[in-house]
């Protein structure tokens, strides 16, 4: 027998963690607030239980959180490869005892989509590539956790780069890594660079250049 929509979210609903931040966008006549809070669960196929916000996340928008509010609601589900899902329900109940909580009914429509694996940081850093053949200098475009957009001006066809292993060095800074992916634009070659190195060395090195790693969390 086929599955009915409402099925169909209920399966794409259970794969958001329990525990886990969401992102809880709160529609008002004139604008909209977002403010994070945890996922609960489900509650016997009908309702959706979201904890409530802490007043360091509130930010003065406690007063919005009310029952019959439209709310749009974001998280990213456990096992769809990075995947966020997203639905727009109103604010059914908020419970103050025994715990202040957030119930919405099932949405009608639920969407799926993909975001980028990792939030990149503008940059302009000069810094030199090496390969086992040649050496490049160019500049860090971008920059993430786990790699960077590094940008050559070269008449010369760069694709022959992709998948090669490289040596990223930055001031006193080196990484290894690979080219994952080369880009042609009209006067250069975007390179996008995978580099071996943990998240806290990343951050580390963030940090002494003044990078604001906080829009990473």
């Amino acid at each position: 027998m086929a599955k009915t929509q409402l099925q169909r979210n209920l399966d794409k609903l259970a794969y958001i963690p329990a525990g886990s931040i969401v992102d809880v966008e709160i529609i008002t006549p004139i604008d909209s607030k977002r403010v994070k809070t945890e996922f609960i669960g489900l509650l016997n196929e009908q309702h959706i239980i979201l904890n409530y916000p802490s007043a360091r996340r509130l930010i003065n928008s406690g007063e919005l959180i009310k029952e019959g509010v439209m709310v749009i609601v974001r998280a990213v589900l456990e096992s769809g490869g990075g995947q966020v899902i997203a639905f727009r329900q109103q604010i059914k109940a908020v419970a103050s005892h025994p715990y202040r909580l957030i119930f919405l009914d099932f949405p009608k429509h639920v969407q799926l989509f993909s975001l980028r694996s990792e939030t990149r940081i503008p940059t302009l850093f000069s810094a030199c590539l090496n390969t086992d053949e040649q050496k490049y200098q160019g500049l860090i475009k971008d920059i993430s956790l786990t790699g960077v957009q590094f940008d050559i001006k070269s008449d010369v066809d760069l694709s022959f780069l992709k998948e090669q292993s490289c040596n990223l060095v930055l001031n006193k800074h080196e990484f290894s890594g690979k080219v994952c992916s080369v880009r042609k634009n009209a006067s250069s070659y975007q390179l996008g660079l995978q580099l071996n190195t943990g998240e806290e060395q990343m951050k580390s090195f963030m940090k002494e250049h003044l990078i604001d790693f906080s829009v990473l969390d």
